[in-house]
């Protein structure tokens, strides 16, 4: 078809629709370059902001924990009672934060404990995980108190120490939590600063990755 000018016609109907768009509107092949534009851009800035993140969880997807027998001078406690304690904290932690799977431990060094929940899933937020851990258990003692970030060490992560009250007496509680785990550990006979470096040799110990 030829227009009366002698100039080439729309070879289809819909051409004319999408440029001759009726007062007032902009044409929809502009409605469709911008949109996509915009689109583009809200993919990169979530690449930019969201991708360390993803790259971080499937990196440690592969976290397992471990139970070793000794760690420095703290010797797992293979005794029922033990065994029963742990195991009930652990389920408690366990009811509050999915974890694909989990050990509840009670090490000794002479007369200190240290308790210990560890278990391993994909965590996207590790500092507000962590904050559940303590809210769990420290249960109804009035929560964590005097909370402050540890140096994580080569595992990363986010780390924390403060203190709770357990029938009167007060515990030292440290936790850790990075995208592939989290752990949770009460500290008898130590303050929040002592319990600090044994903890992280728990940890150490504890955590694997692939």
């Amino acid at each position: 078809m030829v227009d009366p000018e002698g100039g080439p016609a729309y070879l289809y109907p819909e051409d004319a629709e999408l440029d001759e768009a009726p007062a007032g509107r902009p044409p929809l092949k502009r409605i469709a370059i911008v949109s996509g534009s915009v689109a583009a851009a809200a993919l990169l800035v979530s690449g930019i902001i969201y991708g360390p993140t993803v790259a971080r969880v499937l990196s440690q997807s592969g976290t397992t924990v471990d139970s070793p027998n000794k760690v420095g001078a703290f010797t797992l406690d293979t005794s029922d009672g033990a065994k029963d304690t742990a195991e009930y904290i652990r389920d408690a932690v366990t009811t509050e934060i999915s974890l694909d799977s989990s050990v509840g431990l009670i090490y000794r060094d002479q007369q200190v404990s240290a308790i210990l929940v560890a278990g391993t899933a994909r965590i996207w937020n590790p500092g507000r995980t962590l904050e559940s851990a303590f809210d769990v258990v420290s249960d109804d003692a009035g929560g964590v108190r005097d909370v402050h970030d540890v140096a994580a060490g080569p595992l990363g992560g986010t780390v924390r120490c403060g203190v709770t009250k357990v029938d009167n007496t007060d515990l030292a509680v440290c936790g850790w939590a990075d995208n592939g785990s989290l752990g949770v550990a009460l500290f008898s006979g130590r303050t929040a600063t002592e319990a600090a470096k044994p903890f992280l040799d728990l940890r150490t110990a504890v955590e694997h990755r692939p």
